[in-house]
């Protein structure tokens, strides 16, 4: 399972852009459930995964991220997945998305569109050698009006 660079027992989630040069966006305490985001604002905050938190899958042009938000939705937590532009697909490691899917199981997010076995089979894809293009999260269609639609990742 992947620790925080001190050893602590934290999920850690790199920043996935080209330039990023190993930032951190965020980490995840394995006991606890805290998900925080390194990137803060009014709504975007610490969020514990629990039985009031819901857990989502959210698709967009450059990629997948996932987020954690309260049950009221005033706050949230976002972490990026991966990342697939023009001459660049970066994804986190296949370790944390087993590891993902294990502590949000545990601790219990609400769970409506499926996330958290989306995870497990995405972290089983890229253990298998299996490409960031190719795998079972950028297969999602992207969100918001018109998240019927495919996303074309060429």
């Amino acid at each position: 399972m992947p620790h925080s660079p001190a050893g602590g027992g934290a999920l850690v989630f790199l920043v996935l852009d080209a330039a990023s040069g190993g930032e951190v966006a965020g980490t995840l305490d394995v006991a606890s459930g805290l998900l925080t985001p390194a990137r803060r604002t009014w709504t975007v905050r610490p969020v514990v995964a629990e039985r009031r938190a819901y857990v989502n899958l959210t698709v967009h042009r450059t990629g997948v991220d996932l987020s954690l938000e309260r049950l009221n939705g005033w706050r949230r937590a976002v972490v990026p997945l991966i990342r697939v532009q023009k001459g660049h697909d970066a994804s986190q490691s296949a370790a944390l998305f087993r590891a993902l899917a294990s502590v949000l199981e545990r601790h219990g997010p609400r769970d409506p569109g499926r996330a958290i076995p989306r995870l497990a089979a995405q972290g089983r894809h890229l253990a298998e050698g299996g490409a960031v293009r190719s795998s079972p999260l950028t297969a999602l269609p992207r969100g918001g009006a018109l998240g019927f639609l495919a996303t074309d990742w060429s």
